[in-house]
């Protein structure tokens, strides 16, 4: 109820000042993602883009309310931490931060709305390690310029894969560079969680580009998830 209320006040506040441009700590808005189950695993990814309020993944995962796994990346052991619902509560529970994306486990089909306030646009450390050089980031709402998986990869400068989750078929969809260019390009859209593979650490994105400061009220009600 309080995540349907805090909805309805940010479509009213959009109907109203939608053609004003606000000061980023101003700028409300939220994001929709699809997810589904599947005749096999139900794996989802969902990201924070806007501050939902959520300091635990436990509270992201009651407000779902069908989640009982929310899993982060964690870039220096590649792998899944887990944060698991049991019978007498969560287990494994751990902070969650705003800008970052994350692997949820449903029960059955769900809309998860992340509504509230656009909060600072997030810096990613990208990191190598000894075995394999994995990444999970979100598309800054930021940064509309990014169209194209290959793009982001060139923004990024020393990536040369990008993977997004498909729910639909509980697998990678991956994007790769090769000398020729970039193959099995798709769209991307702000708010995607992408994973992507890096050949040194760096940090992205750059100082540079579009600015929280010309985002206006941030009404997305497409799913940045597809089916």
């Amino acid at each position: 109820m309080k995540k349907l209320i805090a909805i309805i006040a940010i479509l009213a506040l959009a109907t109203s000042a939608f053609a004003t441009e606000s000061d980023p700590s101003e700028t409300v808005g939220f994001v929709k993602y699809v997810c589904v189950t599947t005749a096999g695993t139900d794996l989802n990814a969902v990201a924070l883009p806007m501050d939902a309020g959520y300091t635990n993944a436990s509270n992201l995962g009651d407000d779902i309310g069908v989640c009982d796994v929310v899993n982060k990346w964690d870039a220096a052991t590649q792998g899944w931490v887990s944060a698991t619902k049991l019978p007498m509560g969560w287990t494994g529970d751990y902070a969650v931060e705003n800008g970052y994306p994350y692997q949820i486990n449903i029960t059955s089909g769900v809309d998860v709305y992340i509504a509230g306030d656009l909060p600072t646009p997030p810096i990613f450390y990208l990191v190598t390690t000894s075995t394999t050089d994995l990444n999970f980031i979100m598309v800054p709402l930021t940064r509309s310029d990014l169209t194209m998986a290959g793009a982001l990869g060139d923004d990024i400068g020393v990536c040369d894969v990008v993977n997004k989750w498909d729910s639909a078929t509980q697998g990678w969809i991956s994007a790769t560079k090769l000398p020729m260019g970039w193959t099995g390009d798709y769209a991307i859209d702000i708010g995607n969680p992408l994973m992507v593979n890096v050949t040194a650490n760096t940090t992205w994105p750059p100082p540079k580009g579009v600015t929280s400061s010309k985002i206006q009220i941030i009404k997305i009600s497409k799913p940045t998830i597809l089916r």
